[in-house]
């Protein structure tokens, strides 16, 4: 029997050095346009790069969809020594990639009836999907079957929450919440919403604050209220915000029982229009299913 693969796309986050640590696949999760020129994250733009572009012009920094051939292609780079796939995608409430890698999955295995791709909804997306696909690599690590390996992301699904502080309201109006004009005025304003990754795996509004420093706070304030114990593992997305990021980093070990901590960069799919400076936390228990 060979060992189950875990796939993902580039919104749950997971930094290189662990995705070549568990052999975990990665395919994007848009295409990304700007100014005429197509990209592809992670492989020929690098988030760096791309939140560049974001904040030189917003206007022209657009993506698209996967189309299922697409992912068909991405399908048929899976070794051929490997037989149980499971692909854990972005929430199907923020985003169509898990419906195109359902479809995808049907036609490839039609072709291919010696594999099994598994299709698994995180309901979440940046560090909260990297902590269930984390989660699931790990089983896949231990040897565990297909459908074991199923049971912890399903653990991990339910116990992993997610907040995000946004820095500035200046890029919101890209998600059609808010008009340009609207935007730009909360932003001279200084307004940092904080929201959260419901039930629904869609994001919703829970605060808002005017300071960064205040926001860390209440960031810490909402992880002691959604968790059920001080000792939890955590996974931080970044949005071109290092020095941000390392700070709260810093508060997260100073207030918790910091069983690990990943940092990693907050995908440009997602953050153009959280914009540069968003900051995503997801945490969770020791999961049962893998102690």
């Amino acid at each position: 029997m060979s060992k189950v693969m875990i796939m993902t796309d580039t919104v749950a986050s997971v930094p290189d050095e662990l995705t070549a640590r568990y052999g975990i696949m990665v395919v994007p999760a848009a295409i990304i346009s700007f100014n005429g020129s197509q990209y592809i994250e992670g492989r020929t733009l690098n988030a760096t790069e791309a939140y560049n572009l974001i904040t030189k012009d917003p206007d022209r920094f657009v993506t698209s969809p996967l189309t299922p051939a697409h992912l068909v292609e991405e399908y048929s780079q899976i070794p051929a020594d490997v037989t149980d796939v499971l692909f854990i995608t972005i929430s199907s409430g923020l985003s169509a990639v898990n419906k195109v890698a359902t479809l995808a999955a049907d036609v490839y295995c039609q072709n291919s009836p010696q594999k099994r791709i598994k299709i698994f909804d995180s309901n979440s997306c940046a560090g909260g999907q990297g902590m269930v696909v984390l989660a699931a690599a790990r089983a896949a690590e231990k040897g565990m079957t297909l459908e074991r390996v199923v049971e912890v992301a399903q653990e991990a699904r339910q116990k992993t929450k997610g907040l995000m502080i946004l820095d500035t309201l200046r890029y919101v109006y890209r998600t059609g919440r808010m008009s340009k004009e609207d935007a730009l005025k909360a932003a001279e304003s200084n307004i940092k919403p904080i929201n959260k990754i419901g039930v629904n795996g869609t994001v919703e509004f829970v605060d808002a604050v005017t300071k960064r420093e205040a926001g860390y706070k209440r960031l810490l304030e909402l992880v002691s209220q959604e968790a059920t114990t001080r000792s939890l593992h955590f996974m931080l997305s970044h949005a071109a915000a290092p020095e941000m990021v390392e700070r709260f980093a810093g508060m997260i070990k100073e207030n918790f029982d910091c069983l690990s901590l990943v940092v990693s960069d907050y995908s440009p799919v997602m953050g153009y229009g959280a914009g540069p400076g968003c900051l995503f936390v997801a945490f969770h228990p020791e999961l049962d299913l893998l102690k």
